[in-house]
């Protein structure tokens, strides 16, 4: 009697075929990111294990130890691209003001999220060894993640243009170069928020609608008459 042929995706057990070594890594690394966040370094390989739905042995065939892992988890979670199906969401149909509002609380919150996601990697510091042999390597993979992060804060921008079109012949300044102001507002307002968490304090940030009126419309009350140049 012939024997049945095995469908493609499943084992001869009826089990799932296991995932190819890539995706495994991406499911792990996207299965532990809330429990990291909320448990640091922590965390134990058990919990990790738990949280991907793996044994332990699995996850150190895929990662070499556990910092390898929380510090993969960290990466991959402040990937700047992750913010972009979020901004490309945005109606275009809205006024310009209700999009950059939208704009800015998308990146207000990425920016909280990711100081606890760096809080995170401070921690990993802390644990990981220095031998000598591992620093260059370690440089490389900064490197690689450096490069990673500049590509990616390259598609946010673009993002934010598309949200700004259509309003581009409004604009005193070309949609590029709008797109780099507002992002001065953001970073700014990031460096007060670290600055005051040093610190133990609360950053004096203004809300979020009075930072959208003082970018379209300046500093100066609107009576005010300018002065000719």
């Amino acid at each position: 009697m012939a024997t049945p042929a095995v469908e493609s995706g499943a084992t001869r057990t009826g089990r799932a075929a296991p995932l190819p070594p890539d995706e495994r890594r991406r499911a792990i690394l996207h299965d532990v990111r809330a429990l990291v966040l909320d448990r640091g370094a922590a965390v134990t390989t058990r919990e990790l294990a738990l949280a991907a739905g793996v044994s332990e042995g699995t996850l150190f065939r895929v990662f070499d130890d556990k910092v390898t892992l929380l510090r993969e988890t960290v990466h991959a979670a402040v990937d700047p691209v992750a913010v972009v199906p979020a901004l490309d969401a945005i109606d275009r149909d809205l006024p310009l003001d209700e999009r950059l509002t939208r704009i800015l609380e998308i990146g207000f919150e990425r920016i909280g999220e990711t100081m606890r996601w760096f809080a995170v990697l401070h921690e990993l510091g802390r644990l990981e060894p220095n031998p000598q042999d591992l620093l260059e390597q370690r440089r490389r993979t900064h490197r690689e993640w450096a490069q990673h992060q500049q590509a990616g804060q390259l598609e946010v921008r673009l993002a934010v243009a598309r949200v700004l079109e259509p309003d581009a012949a409004a604009l005193a300044r070309p949609v590029d170069q709008v797109v780099a102001l507002l992002d001065v507002v953001l970073v700014g307002a990031a460096m007060q928020q670290g600055e005051a968490a040093r610190r133990g304090t609360t950053a004096n940030i203004p809300a979020i609608d009075v930072l959208v009126t003082h970018f379209l419309h300046g500093a100066l009350a609107p009576s005010t008459t300018r002065s000719p140049s």
